[in-house]
C-alpha cells in the first residue's frame, strides 16, 4: 500500500519514508504525545533546535501548523526545547547578575530577593505559564478546531521564539541604564510575535480579527502574570 509522507510528500511503501526517514504513522497531538515528547526530548539532544529556531523566525505559524499536522522529523521537540532554553536563560540571568529591580528603592519589598527568586525558578515559571497561555488561546480560538494539547504545542513554539529574542537581547540588559524601558519594548515585541504566530497559524481568519483576538489573549496573559507576581510578593513578604 502506497503512503504519502507527511513530512516531504514522497510516495513510498513500508514503515518509514525512503526519502527523509520519517515514520509512516505520526501520532496525534494529545496528552500521551506530550508526555512522550518530554521523556524523549530530555534524554536525546539532536540538531533540530536551530532548524526549529530558523523556522520560527521565517514562517512561525505555518511551521507550527506543519508540525501539528505531521511534519516533525527536522524539529526539536517543542516542550523539551522550551525547557532547555528557559533553563539556559535562567542560568545566564543569574550568572550575569542581572537585576531588573535595581532602580526600585522603596522599603516595601526585598527586590533583590524577588529577582533571585525569579532567576532560580525561571524554567518552572515558564512551564506554569504555558498551560495558562494555552488555555486562553484555546478558549479564544476554540472555533478553529484545535484541541488543548495542540494549543500547548502552538504556545510552546511561541514561548521558545520569545526566549530566543530574550537571549539575543540579554547583553542589552547589561549595557543599558534603563532596563525598565527595554523590558517595555520586549513586551511589545512579545505581542508582535504572538500576532505573527497566530496570524499564520489561524490563516483562515481575517488578519484584523486575529489581531483583536491576539490582543485579548495577551491581555489575559498579562493579568494572570500580574496576579501570580502578587502571590509571589505576598509569599516572600510572609517569609520575611
Amino acid at each position: 500500500m502506497s503512503i504519502v509522507c507527511k513530512n516531504c510528500g514522497n510516495v513510498f511503501e513500508g514503515k518509514y519514508c525512503n526519502n527523509c526517514g520519517q515514520a509512516a504513522a505520526t501520532h496525534s497531538i494529545n496528552t500521551s504525545f506530550l508526555i512522550h515528547d518530554l521523556q524523549h526530548g530530555l534524554m536525546h539532544v539532536d540538531g533540530g533546535m536551530f532548524y526549529s529556531a530558523r523556522e520560527l523566525f521565517r514562517r512561525p505559524g505555518y511551521a507550527i501548523r506543519d508540525y501539528i499536522e505531521g511534519k516533525r522529523i527536522k524539529h526539536y521537540k517543542p516542550l523539551s526545547m522550551l525547557i532547555v532554553l528557559a533553563t539556559f536563560y535562567g542560568l545566564l540571568y543569574h550568572a550575569l547578575h542581572i537585576n531588573l529591580f535595581n532602580k526600585l528603592d522603596d522599603n516595601l519589598f526585598e527586590y533583590d530577593e524577588i529577582n533571585e527568586w525569579i532567576a532560580h525558578r525561571f524554567p518552572y515559571i515558564t512551564l506554569v505559564l504555558l498551560p495558562v497561555m494555552s488555555f486562553s488561546s484555546f478558549l479564544i480560538f476554540k472555533k478553529q478546531g484545535y484541541n488543548f494539547s495542540e494549543h500547548l504545542i502552538l504556545n510552546s513554539f511561541y514561548s521558545t521564539q520569545k526566549l530566543w529574542v530574550r537571549l539575543i537581547t540579554l547583553p542589552l540588559l547589561l549595557l543599558t541604564d534603563s532596563p525598565e524601558i527595554l523590558i517595555q519594548w520586549l513586551v511589545l515585541a512579545d505581542i508582535a510575535l504572538m500576532f505573527w504566530c497566530y496570524a499564520q497559524f489561524f490563516s483562515k481568519l481575517p488578519k484584523l480579527k486575529v489581531l483583536l483576538l491576539t490582543f485579548i489573549a495577551a491581555l489575559v496573559n498579562l493579568i494572570v502574570v500580574s496576579v501570580l507576581l502578587c502571590v509571589v510578593l505576598l509569599f516572600l513578604m510572609k517569609d520575611n
